[in-house]
């Protein structure tokens, strides 16, 4: 009789194999302020119009300018991002800058060299 037969047969329960691994990934992102408000947004080559408008609405921004010499596309997906990082992330992956002029207005337009 091998050694797990015997522990099986006086009763004593074996912690399982699933119970002694460790699930190797990345953590969940912390969770914002409960006063931040987030930006989820699922888009594939979607114009930047049309990103940024989805995200000024999410992140209340009452007045977004975007100039018109802007012509980008991009793809994002975001799940409850803080929309602060969220513009950070879009601006930067497309080149484009921003100023805030407070009172909720942002101009955004393309980065200068």
């Amino acid at each position: 009789m091998n050694r797990l037969s015997f522990l099986l047969m006086l009763g004593i329960a074996l912690p399982s194999l699933a119970a002694t691994t460790k699930t190797i990934g990345v953590p969940p992102p912390p969770k914002p302020p409960a006063n931040e408000r987030t930006v989820t947004l699922d888009v594939k080559d979607e114009e930047v119009r049309k990103i940024m408008a989805t995200m000024q609405k999410q992140c209340a921004v009452r007045n977004l300018v975007v100039d018109p010499d802007v012509q980008a596309r991009g793809t994002f997906v975001f799940h409850h991002l803080p929309c602060s990082t969220a513009f950070r992330v879009v601006l930067q992956s497309l080149a484009l800058s921003s100023v805030d002029y407070g009172n909720s207005v942002i101009t955004v337009g393309t980065r200068k060299r």
